[in-house]
């Protein structure tokens, strides 16, 4: 399982993570990106990547799994399976 850790310190609260996450994972909180739904990080670290703050930080991700998926085909695969 991935966890996330949002450094309070580091967040500025700017949201490219909230919005950019395809798995709607992250909300922001009194000015503070929450990974409210950490169960739903697929692995992409695109959140990670847009943070210009790096105040992120992910734990069980493997190179060999990081993809990206689309929302919509996950939402799409969660209907076949």
């Amino acid at each position: 399982m991935i966890s996330i850790k949002v450094d309070d310190n580091a967040c500025n609260g700017c949201g490219l993570c909230v919005k950019d996450c395809p798995m709607h994972v992250y909300e922001l909180r009194e000015s503070l990106s929450v990974p409210v739904h950490p169960e739903n990080c697929m692995g992409c670290l695109s959140c990670h990547e847009i943070c210009p703050a790096q105040a992120l930080e992910h734990r069980g991700i493997y190179p060999s799994r990081r993809h990206y998926i689309d929302i919509r085909v996950c939402e799409m695969l969660n209907r076949v399976i």
